[in-house]
């Protein structure tokens, strides 16, 4: 399924036409989200006897113009680690520039919502399409992204142009276009807030036969304190035959103060097999990382970019308790190995630490630490995270 990037090009340009014609502004709002964190340095380039640690600071200021119909939305963000050489601080000069976030207008009519421009997108648990917003930059996509409601959940469909080639190719067929339509339909008879989220997409990228089409399907059920979620998809072409596969069982429950839920999961990412001319690696290039798979910054398990890798397979225990002064802990056990189990990655304990200060701010404590198989001593992480929302 590859969408024609020239119809996707005279919609937006349709699209715009509409916002200016039909659209009268009726109010703005404001929004500002800044987020501090200190964090310890996971580099392999870090003296054993060494203490490295550096500060990371976003600046979100959102403008929103408000319509009857149309609305527009503008994210400036500033994303810098504190001190670095680039900043100029304490120097006469010009330092890095801030950049548009996101930019877009969503218009609301034909019974669909409209949606043009630079914007994050996050789908269902967000293993495939994620905003990354562990990362201190996070990620926008640029395209069109449409939204029906219907009485059984909702339908979204997206033409998302990654790299355009205008200025070396000249050929829409050579562009790298993430494309797809992706369904939420809910189950109100299993349970309150239960849904099944099935999707096909396609990634078109010419150079090193990397298009794929993939199909998916992800489950999220409550019934009663039993909790399941879970994802299984498969990406397919003349050369990738790759699939990933989630399952987490949890209670979850009110009968205790101090236990909120137990979740037991099972993650498998399948990886390549050299002796093949086929690619097995699953791609996760546009979902999240750390949302999933432990927060140390291990390389054998994190990266997931093209087809060629070793895969993962991870066992995961995760409790959530009432802490101390209104505070919520997430204890995370993790085991990791390549796909089939051969190669031995190593263990991570997670101990995160929530807490909402007040409506406005909130503050978040993490230490881990990660036991590598490889022989090396225990490796460390901490972090401490204030974010304000106003």
């Amino acid at each position: 399924m590859v969408y024609n990037n020239s119809i996707a090009r005279f919609s937006m340009g349709l699209l715009v036409f509409i916002f200016v014609e039909n659209s009268f502004c009726t109010d703005y709002h404001w929004s500002a989200n800044l987020r501090y964190r200190l964090k310890t340095d996971t580099s392999n380039d870090v003296e054993e006897s060494s203490v490295s640690s550096f500060s990371e600071m976003r600046s979100r200021i959102g403008f929103d113009v408000l319509g009857d119909n149309a609305t527009a939305h503008f994210i400036l963000q500033d994303s810098r680690i504190i001190g670095a050489p680039d900043n100029r601080a304490g120097v006469t000069g010009n330092t890095i520039g801030s950049t548009l976030h996101q930019v877009y207008f969503t218009y609301e009519g034909y019974k669909r919502t409209f949606q043009v421009g630079r914007f994050e997108l996050a789908l269902g648990n967000q293993r495939i399409i994620a905003k990354n917003n562990w990362n201190n930059t996070g990620r926008s996509f640029e395209g069109i992204l449409v939204k029906r409601k219907t009485q059984i959940g909702e339908r979204l469909l997206f033409t998302l142009p990654v790299v355009e080639t205008y200025d070396t190719e000249h050929d829409d067929s050579k562009d790298h276009v993430l494309s797809g339509m992706y369904w939420n339909i809910n189950l109100p008879g299993i349970g309150e807030g239960s849904k099944v989220e099935p999707y096909i997409m396609n990634y078109q990228q010419v150079q090193d036969n990397g298009s794929y089409n993939m199909f998916g399907c992800r489950a999220d059920l409550k019934r009663n304190s039993i909790l399941f979620e879970g994802e299984f998809a498969m990406q397919s072409s003349r050369r990738i035959k790759a699939n990933i596969l989630s399952l987490n069982l949890g209670y979850k429950t009110d009968q205790f103060n101090w236990l909120k839920s137990l979740t037991a999961g099972l993650d498998i990412v399948s990886g390549d097999d050299p002796g093949t001319d086929d690619l097995e690696g699953f791609s996760k290039y546009f979902g999240a990382r750390h949302k999933h798979h432990g927060y140390y910054d291990y390389g054998l398990h994190k990266k997931y970019f093209g087809h060629t890798h070793e895969g993962l397979q991870e066992l995961n225990l995760k409790g959530r308790f009432n802490f101390l002064a209104d505070s919520n802990l997430l204890v995370a056990v993790h085991n990791f190995s390549s796909h089939d189990g051969k190669t031995a990655y190593g263990n991570e304990l997670d101990l995160i630490i929530k807490r909402k200060v007040s409506d406005d701010l909130s503050s978040e404590f993490g230490l881990v630490f990660y036991d590598p198989d490889s022989g090396d001593d225990l490796l460390t992480f901490m972090y401490i995270m204030f974010t304000a929302n106003l």
